[in-house]
């Protein structure tokens, strides 16, 4: 059974460098075909919000089921495997004309006519084959999406942190889309692509964790960093020490580090709220090529010991 839920959220909007075209009172539109009640949902969505200090764009989420994996390996050229589909094809297609709607009434398509083209296609096919999608497309810069397929596997507090960490890349303002100009020759040279892939660390790392505090703050969990660096610690001796071993996970605990550290002017807040991304500096202030400090925790982020009960940073990674 499809479920909608529409809400209107009062949020104090800051004057960016790019104007928003959405309502000083942006809306979220809910469609569940999930086993999780809307409210539910809607309420962690709502909670996550409240820490953003800026949310300027309307957004759409799609929830839904799917079932066992069937395949593994990429879907066209996005790495998501084939799952068995739970959907009815009136559901999918209920899907498809509500995102088609969504971007023609934003007036996305009108300066994004070829990526709106792609992207519906792009969707429609990961729904209609299963695929376990957790993304965040963006028709316009006032108009954004979440998209989530819970597994069968996937426990109701993963897809709560899952959820809050996409929501959070839909409303990070300044990501690669709006920072760069694709019609500006200049960044189609290699060295701008690298610059934003390398600086992708910290794109999924503040999106973790924000998901992660998110999710315990609404659990009740009193030390959540603790148990952030206990995973951290368990991932690091199953995986590797590398951040690209546990891409998001191992990235959040480094971000970690950088907070512990000092050595770089950022809080909590700053990650929390997503301000860290309202202006387009962070490629360059976020590289390790640029950046010693960024390097070092990188490398060390794995250095962790158990100290009186909670799970914390070993001193010599702190100096």
């Amino acid at each position: 059974m499809k479920r909608y839920f529409y809400i209107l959220f009062a949020i104090s909007v800051l004057s960016l460098t790019l104007n928003s075209n959405a309502d000083e009172n942006p809306t979220i539109e809910i469609l569940n075909y999930s086993k999780i009640p809307t409210e539910t949902i809607l309420s962690w969505t709502n909670f996550g919000a409240s820490k953003l200090s800026d949310w300027q764009a309307d957004t759409l989420g799609i929830f839904y089921n799917i079932g066992k994996e069937v395949r593994k390996g990429k879907i066209d050229i996005h790495p998501f495997n084939s799952h068995r589909v739970i959907l009815s094809q009136d559901q999918i297609k209920e899907i498809e004309n509500s995102i088609v709607r969504y971007i023609e009434e934003g007036n996305c398509a009108d300066y994004r006519v070829e990526e709106s083209k792609y992207m519906i296609e792009d969707i429609i096919r990961w729904v209609s084959g299963g695929a376990d999608i957790a993304t965040a497309p963006d028709p316009c810069f006032h108009r954004r999406m979440v998209l989530y397929a819970q597994t069968s596997e996937q426990s109701n507090k993963t897809a709560q942190q899952i959820w809050l960490h996409e929501f959070y890349h839909a409303h990070s303002n300044y990501l690669q889309t709006y920072c760069i100009d694709p019609n500006n020759p200049e960044y189609i040279q290699d060295e701008n692509r690298e610059k934003y892939e390398d600086g992708r660390w910290f794109g999924e790392a503040t999106a973790e964790y924000f998901g992660f505090m998110v999710t315990e703050e609404m659990n009740g969990n009193s030390d959540p960093v603790s148990k952030m660096l206990k995973e951290g610690r368990v991932s690091a001796k199953k995986e590797g020490k590398s951040i690209y071993d546990n891409f998001a996970s191992n990235s959040a605990v480094a971000l970690r580090l950088i907070i512990e550290r000092g050595k770089i002017q950022v809080s909590e807040n700053d990650i929390m709220s997503a301000s860290v991304f309202h202006s387009c500096d962070w490629p360059d202030k976020w590289n390790r090529k640029f950046s010693d400090e960024i390097a070092f925790v990188q490398d060390n982020w794995y250095k962790i010991s158990k100290e009186n009960g909670s799970w914390v940073f070993s001193e010599s990674v702190l100096k």
